[in-house]
């Protein structure tokens, strides 16, 4: 039977929100209702916290499955790559090392446990993928993005799809579908990172992923938003 660890990243230093991940949403600390879903998870057997965070157990309560590593400063920086905090969790636990990992970001409050595990299920059953991540389509389509050169824009995609139309004039639903990752669930198998020295591998199975389960807080409206919908202020 395959070892399947919740991988959970808790940095301090967070710029843009303050202390999000121990910032309280609705009289909780956010990272509580990540720790929750794993709680109910059938598939995950044990979690690992990587923080830098001065005496974080004062701030939430963990049980008996749940261990905090401490993440030395080198890696602990807004520029920190997360290969290098992951890397960091598996030297420590060398001698217990998952066969699949399921990295959880405090910042997506609103995952649903169903969302998860079926996810995992999906990924033990499909053995040639190195990891698998969450994607929703795009609202904000590349072929309508521009970029800049000297004083003027040009289409980042160029100008041409067929003789009669651009691209960037074109109606959404005629241009090809695209996909962004979103932060909220990501499943790495070990000897993969072990062997690439990637978290993604070469071939990633997706997740698609609906509002809610994809929803991250990046940013102080991000924030404003997950309290008026934690409190039903707000129904999306």
């Amino acid at each position: 039977m395959q070892k399947i660890y919740a991988f959970v990243p808790a940095r301090a230093g967070s710029e843009r929100v303050k202390n999000k991940n121990i910032k309280l949403l609705n009289n909780r600390p956010l990272i509580e209702y990540t720790l929750d879903l794993i709680k109910k998870s059938k598939n995950i057997d044990k979690t690992y916290i990587s923080t830098d965070i001065k005496d974080f157990n004062k701030f939430v309560s963990l049980n008996k499955n749940t261990e905090v590593i401490k993440r030395p400063a080198s890696i602990s920086k807004s520029n920190s790559l997360d290969i290098d905090w992951v890397m960091h969790l598996l030297t420590k636990i060398k001698n217990d090392l998952p066969d699949i990992i399921v990295l959880l970001r405090p910042t997506s409050p609103f995952r649903e446990v169903k969302f998860v595990d079926e996810a995992i299920n999906s990924f033990i059953n499909s053995k040639k993928y190195d990891s698998s991540r969450a994607v929703r389509l795009v609202t904000e389509h590349p072929d309508k993005m521009w970029e800049r050169k000297g004083n003027s824009v040009v289409p980042y995609n160029g100008f041409t799809k067929n003789k009669k139309e651009d691209l960037h004039s074109m109606q959404y639903k005629s241009l090809d579908k695209v996909y962004i990752q979103t932060s909220s669930l990501e499943i790495l198998r070990t000897s993969s990172i072990l062997k690439y020295k990637k978290l993604s591998g070469k071939k990633v199975l997706p997740i698609y992923s609906n509002f809610m389960n994809s929803f991250t807080i990046d940013y102080d409206i991000d924030f404003k938003l997950a309290e008026l919908i934690v409190n039903k202020k707000l129904k999306v």
